[in-house]
């Protein structure tokens, strides 16, 4: 089954959320990810953080003008997105 279809219309965190093992993840507010307080220090621990971020955040990337591969920024965006996560359920 291709869920590719499917990730172009919901957002990335609902996507990532439905995916087989993640079911114990929940969606952190948009609000919450997009303020800088709530990220203070992930920068230093995940690979492309940048692009992890704006991946999570459904911005458009340009993988034609980006030098790491769309896999491995999908993979910093799983990590950044359960860090995130961590803090959320903590603070929450």
């Amino acid at each position: 089954m291709d869920n590719s279809s499917d990730s172009d219309t919901k957002p990335w965190v609902t996507w990532f959320c439905e995916l087989r093992g993640n079911e114990f993840f929940c969606a952190v507010p948009v609000e919450y990810i997009e303020d800088n307080f709530n990220l203070y220090g992930l920068a230093s621990l995940v690979p492309h953080y940048e692009l992890a971020l704006d991946t999570i955040l459904d911005y458009d990337i340009d993988f034609d003008k980006v030098l790491p591969s769309e896999d491995a920024v999908e993979a910093a965006a799983e990590s950044l997105y359960g860090l995130i996560h961590a803090r959320y359920i903590i603070t929450a």
